[in-house]
């Protein structure tokens, strides 16, 4: 059986001996890990996010499952008997040939006879743990499991899992309580506890009823509590000595144990509290007593022994407790125990689709909209759903388990008109998202409020405006038109076609005050509101680009721009010179009508030598007019980086070139320490002549020169520039 005397105070655990056999010993590890099976910790921990908030607000958080088991790990045990060996040696002394090693030693579970532990993860902060769940108590057998399981918020999730990867303690902190039977060395002790309660009570009183004057009443009380409570230990360590440190903590080990004993007997034999007598005697009077005489004495002990003595067996606690270590530090790697979980799972992914109506039922005559959704598998076994639509404000759900990860579905619908028999049924349409908005364009009604916007009608006396619909029908819908004048600036079209509305085409003719008539086509106009604007309102706009060298050769370029649009009898006509300092410009000009119109112009170009040129009338279309000549550009990178710096204290660089008929150029180029790179940009005249000539002269420190040159023309883009060999 597991004695007191001799245990050893290891730093993985405490190790008792057995009183038979002095190769058995009782280990109690001292630090929680976590349960270990075939080389696996069982811990899990799941970190999730969700699509919706949590109760607390948060989008995610994390799960921990855990073991915690009071364990040692094979290397430990392994350790422990080989310090164990040496113990027993020394114990049995050098003249013993028994065989002893490692092999020898036995491990006995400590005799546990109750047990209880709690567990703290992260400080047990309400911020950062929801909750941690545990039994309570281990599992009071093998390794003293305890299962816990643990949610983090999503502050705590990232703490924790940093903890638990960290080279030190995993944040979780385990206490155990435990109690086991031991058998005591050769010592005795003795606890002894006494009680004692006493109360006196004495009462006289004294009636004297006169005739012939006044009664008298005299009272004599005398009342006294008295409480003693004495408590002792004693331990005698007999023929233990003192001195040993081991001795020492045996002892402490039995007096412990003693004095929790000794509390729980005290508990069981504490006195109840006298109470004070009453001194109320009226019962007594009310029997025509004239003197009376009340004592009353109330005497309560109590007295608890316990008794040690030697190679009893008594119950001792013992409390490991300690910083669990991370999953790193016990030698794991946290990817293998972490799992990121995405609560989107495709199985109850839903589609959750929002219909409306987006038409004024009020002032159409649209009596109600009638939607039909076809959501296949759903549909095979709940049928096609049908809602119906009498206000702009109805908002209606289609709800449905997404199949295939797709939500695409087919609508149609059924408009009943006010007043109206006929209905418009659309075509099924393809349709993906959440959300369906069935327009009013698409409701089988032309609708089209024509106002009045910038118009002048100083200058303008009237103008009619002409919509036409594409016809639905032989004769629908009809050619409508609307006479526009100071008085009538607003109308309105509502024409049922039992089918989608379509682009329509417009025509403005206006009136002038001057007698002059204008005429505006617009052709496929789109929406519910049309504006009629100023004849003037539209604008053309023609842009003016340049091409070609104005450093060397051009020198300006005169154009003349006519903008005619004869069906109108509308002219615009201007002049813009080109140069250097102004290679391009725009012209801005009203007109009747955008579409309508020619443009033509007249370049003349004046280069530097004094000739020019005429292009005479051209006409073009588009917006943008390129003028001048195609030309391209010659341009190299000179690069001073390989000249020895050491030797050379300037460098000249000279490039020509020609294309032998109108082009002879030379520039030249000086370099000194520090001096960046130079680049070299010339138009030519001809793009597929691009080879140059250069040529390099070199001023060394030493005061002498040093020249080189290209044998031939060259054609790099990039000169390197170094001295001759």
């Amino acid at each position: 059986m597991l004695q007191l005397e001799g245990s050893l105070d290891l730093p993985e655990a405490d190790a008792y001996r057995d009183d038979q056999s002095d190769t058995r010993f009782y280990i109690l590890p001292k630090v929680p890990t976590i349960r270990q099976s075939a080389g696996k910790l069982a811990f899990q921990y799941v970190k999730y996010r969700t699509l919706k908030p949590l109760a607390n607000g948060d989008v995610g958080a994390a799960l921990v499952f855990m073991d915690i088991a009071l364990a040692l790990s094979k290397q430990q045990e392994d350790d422990i008997r080989t310090r164990l060996v040496a113990a027993v040696k020394a114990r049995r002394g050098p003249n013993d040939s028994r065989p002893l090693g490692p092999e020898h030693i036995e491990f006995a579970k400590i005799p546990i006879t109750k047990a209880a532990v709690s567990v703290e993860i992260l400080a047990d902060s309400g911020n950062l743990v929801q909750k941690v769940n545990h039994a309570g108590t281990p599992s009071a057998y093998g390794s003293n499991v305890v299962a816990v399981s643990a949610e983090l918020n999503q502050l705590g999730a990232p703490i924790f899992e940093a903890a638990m990867q960290g080279g030190g303690l995993g944040g979780v902190r385990v206490v155990y309580d435990l109690t086991f039977s031991a058998r005591i060395p050769p010592i005795t002790g003795t606890g002894t506890w006494h009680a004692s309660k006493f109360y006196s009570f004495f009462q006289q009183v004294n009636y004297e009823e006169r005739f012939w004057d006044e009664d008298d009443m005299s009272e004599s009380i005398s009342e006294m509590f008295r409480n003693a409570e004495c408590r002792n230990i004693v331990i005698d360590p007999g023929s233990l000595p003192n001195t040993d440190p081991n001795v020492a903590k045996v002892l402490d080990t039995v007096r412990a144990s003693l004095e929790r004993q000794l509390d729980e007997a005290v508990k069981r034999n504490l006195l109840d509290v006298i109470p004070p007598e009453s001194r109320d005697v009226s019962k007594i009077r009310e029997q025509d007593f004239e003197n009376i005489k009340r004592s009353v004495t109330v005497n309560k002990q109590s007295d608890v022994t316990i008794r040690f003595r030697e190679n009893q067996v008594t119950s001792v606690d013992t409390h490991p407790q300690a910083n669990m270590p991370s999953i790193v530090s016990q030698g794991f790697a946290w990817k293998d125990y972490a799992i990121d979980a995405d609560t989107d799972d495709p199985f109850f992914r839903q589609l959750n689709l929002t219909i409306q109506v987006n038409a004024d039922f009020e002032t159409l005559p649209i009596f109600s909209v009638d939607v039909s959704i076809d959501y296949p598998p759903h549909t095979a076994r709940h049928g096609v759903q049908t809602f119906s639509f009498r206000n702009a404000d109805d908002i209606h759900k289609f709800t449905a388990f997404i199949e295939n990860g797709s939500t695409e579905f087919q609508y149609s619908y059924v408009v009943n008109y006010k007043g109206e028999s006929r209905t418009f049924q659309s075509t099924p349409k393809a349709h993906k998202g959440n959300d369906l908005k069935i327009n009013v364009d698409d409701l089988g009604l032309w609708l089209l409020d024509i106002e009045v916007g910038d118009m002048n009608f100083e200058q303008v006396s009237r103008a009619v405006l002409s919509v036409s619909h594409p016809e639905v029908a032989p004769g629908v819908p009809p050619l409508s038109r609307f006479q526009i004048d100071k008085e009538h600036t607003h109308f309105a079209l509502k024409e049922l076609l039992l089918e989608p509305a379509r682009p329509f085409d417009a025509e403005i003719k206006y009136f002038m005050s001057d007698g002059r008539e204008y005429v505006r086509q617009l052709p496929g106009q789109k929406g519910q509101r049309f504006y009629v604007d100023d004849p003037f309102s539209a604008t053309k706009v023609v842009q003016l680009r340049t091409r070609g060298d104005f450093e060397r050769r051009i020198d300006t370029i005169f154009v003349d721009l006519a903008y005619d649009d004869e069906r109108n009898g509308y002219k615009q006509t201007t002049s813009i010179a080109l140069s250097k300092d102004k290679r391009f410009s725009d012209w801005n000009f009203p007109v009747i009508d955008e579409r309508a119109g020619k443009l033509a112009y007249r370049a003349i170009t004046t280069f530097k030598g004094g000739e020019s040129t005429d292009s005479g009338d051209v006409p073009f279309s588009g917006t943008t007019l390129l003028l001048g000549e195609e030309s391209a550009t010659l341009t190299v990178k000179l690069i001073p980086d390989l000249i020895d710096w050491d030797k050379v204290k300037l460098a000249r660089v000279e490039l020509h070139y020609t294309d032998g008929a109108d082009v002879d150029e030379r520039e030249s180029f000086t370099f000194r320490k520090g001096s960046p790179e130079a680049r070299w940009e010339l138009a030519l005249r001809d793009k597929t002549k691009k080879r140059y000539e250069w040529k390099a002269e070199f001023f060394n420190v030493d005061g002498s020169k040093t020249g080189a040159a290209s044998p031939e023309p060259v054609a790099d883009e990039d000169l390197i520039i170094e001295m001759p060999a």
